[in-house]
């Protein structure tokens, strides 16, 4: 990464949160790309664990940008782009590992189709001992009308099946390149978020403006997935209370208001119906998220207007654009019939007791 002769063309922006040790394994990746004019700006969530002292040791070339708290994803990558130069601003996780022509990819589709807003890629599996596996875990992502968004591919052995470029409904957070204008246009990540959906409402919004969200499956990362959300901090009732405050927010904020009259309803009892399969299967911090989430959209009412009203007087297509790419499944009930199939399975009897 060598200092270019002309402005930045791209910023790789990485919120990080006591990620030392996920930076020690994929930082060498990050400032290993082969494009030309980029920096890597480093926005640390008033980490504990010495990330910076980590950072300012082994990588002098990258820009530090201190928080004073913990933002999450949202409000942490808004900061880190206020500090980024680029005209392209690329958010990844700290637990990515980047093949060396990612950036080069990517680019492409923006510097060669106006109309690209957002540009993604295939993500692939790696191990926490470093080892690159061929399962996916995304090529973009695709969204159901009430705001779920499920990714392209996930657990798929990848043999070249999504490797046709293709317009998404929307682009994970870990892996999201935009136009640095449009991102400004929009106000960037919404900081009420903290983290989770914040990533679907980019993209729902940029497509409010007339733009498109792409997946490149030429370039490639490696995810060490969810290793900063599966911790003692998140639990699981507390990731389900984000995710469906944050979801419901999304949909008051970005629909328009004849499509609102009838998703929201669908929305309630979708929610309804999630609560009363935990408490059927005895979960009742997760049954009690959805009502938590509820009522803080109730206390945020005044300000989800707000942002409502700024969001449309921005937008140049009706919902009518996005809703041909949405998928067809209603995602909740989708993943709540997976879980019931599986309920005797290692990794979801949990959520039924010891049988």
């Amino acid at each position: 990464m060598t200092a270019p002769a002309e402005p930045f063309k791209i910023s790789i922006v990485i919120p990080n949160w006591n990620g030392r040790k996920l930076l020690e394994q994929f930082m060498p990746s990050v400032v290993g790309q082969n494009y030309p004019s980029f920096e890597v700006v480093i926005l640390d969530n008033a980490s504990s664990d010495e990330s910076v002292k980590f950072l300012e040791e082994q990588y002098p070339q990258v820009r530090i940008v201190r928080n004073d708290r913990n933002d999450g994803t949202a409000e942490g990558s808004n900061v880190g782009a206020r500090a980024a130069r680029g005209e392209y601003l690329f958010f990844i996780s700290n637990d990515m590992w980047l093949e060396p022509n990612v950036l080069t990819l990517m680019v492409r589709h923006l510097e060669t189709d106006p109309q690209v807003g957002i540009c993604t890629l295939k993500m692939r599996r790696i191990t926490a001992d470093g080892q690159r596996l061929m399962m996916l875990d995304s090529v973009g992502g695709i969204i159901d009308v009430f705001g779920f968004g499920y990714p392209r591919g996930i657990n798929e052995e990848d043999h070249g099946q999504w490797d046709t470029p293709a317009e998404i409904g929307f682009s994970f957070g870990g892996a999201l390149m935009i136009r640095r204008a449009l991102y400004e246009k929009l106000g960037g990540y919404d900081p009420a978020f903290f983290t989770l959906t914040d990533d679907i409402d980019l993209s729902w919004r940029v497509r409010l403006l007339g733009y498109k969200v792409m997946a490149e499956p030429g370039a490639v990362l490696y995810h060490r997935v969810s290793a900063t959300l599966n911790t003692p901090a998140f639990k699981r009732a507390y990731r389900r209370f984000l995710s469906e405050r944050n979801n419901t927010r999304m949909l008051l904020k970005n629909y328009q208001w004849m499509n609102l009259l009838w998703v929201f309803p669908g929305h309630l009892l979708l929610l309804l119906a999630e609560g009363l399969f935990f408490l059927a299967a005895g979960q009742w911090a997760l049954a009690g998220a959805g009502p938590r989430a509820m009522m803080w959209n109730l206390r945020m009412g005044r300000d989800t207007l707000r942002k409502r009203r700024e969001i449309q007087g921005l937008r140049t297509v009706g919902d009518g654009v996005l809703l041909k790419l949405r998928w067809r499944h209603i995602g909740k009930l989708w993943m709540l019939w997976e879980i019931w199939k599986r309920r005797k399975h290692p990794d979801v009897k949990s959520f039924f007791g010891k049988g």
